[in-house]
């Protein structure tokens, strides 16, 4: 399994050398940029007695444009690759019959609340460890690195939300990403007592991925790089 699991995207020269690591000097690749994390959306209370934060649900709040401008379709174009756009809201069958065809699939950040949900209704999880497994590349940013990982609420999550926090489970460690010691959620002392006091089981190590930082997946080699402290819990 190749994996490169990133704070905010490929950022770094040894980012950049990790990803070229992956692809071997392969050329005319195919990617599949999967951007519904970063969807216009809102979180609204449906109904009366409804409590916010925690009973809110995602809408749509426009239909977006195209992607022609996003950086990280410049940056597969100017490597010469071929590039898709796959929607999770898209037709099942048709995400399924477009990921069977890349070499490369993205998921960038945005709403990871939003994507897990989609992911699971567009019913990727049933073979998206296949394709892992089979060679295909996985680069992540952000709430992209969300639908690996076996839990995706250690920031937020207790048991007043109704909002889904278990990922897929692919990857047996959880990324906490954007870490940074000046911020109040995401320094490390607090990360400790969020994991200690955490409102359900979590077993599993936690690397502290900073920006212009991410873990690479080769095989069995797991390996946090970039610039910066590297540490986990």
């Amino acid at each position: 399994m190749k994996l490169l699991l990133t704070s905010n995207g490929i950022t770094s020269p040894e980012i950049e050398q990790a990803f070229e690591k992956l692809i071997n000097d392969r050329t005319n690749l195919k990617v599949a940029i999967i951007p519904t994390a970063s969807d216009p959306i809102e979180w609204i209370l449906e109904k009366e007695g409804d409590v916010a934060p925690y009973d809110s649900v995602a809408k749509l709040t426009k239909v977006r444009d195209g992607f022609e401008n996003w950086p990280l379709y410049l940056y597969y174009k100017n490597k010469g690759f071929d590039v898709i756009f796959v929607d999770l809201k898209e037709d099942p069958q048709s995400i399924k019959e477009k990921l069977l065809t890349v070499d490369i699939i993205d998921i960038p950040g945005g709403d990871g609340n939003w994507l897990l949900d989609w992911a699971k209704k567009s019913g990727i999880r049933e073979y998206l460890k296949d394709l892992l497994d089979n060679g295909v590349i996985y680069i992540a940013s952000s709430a992209g690195n969300g639908l690996l990982m076996p839990d995706i609420g250690l920031t937020w999550w207790n048991k007043r939300w109704k909002l889904d926090r278990i990922g897929f489970g692919i990857i047996n460690f959880a990324l906490a990403v954007h870490q940074n010691e000046n911020d109040l959620v995401k320094n490390k002392n607090n990360l400790i007592e969020l994991k200690k006091n955490y409102q359900a089981e979590f077993p599993w190590k936690i690397f502290l991925v900073q920006d212009g930082q991410a873990i690479l997946v080769d095989g069995d080699t797991v390996e946090h790089i970039g610039p910066g402290t590297k540490e986990s819990i």
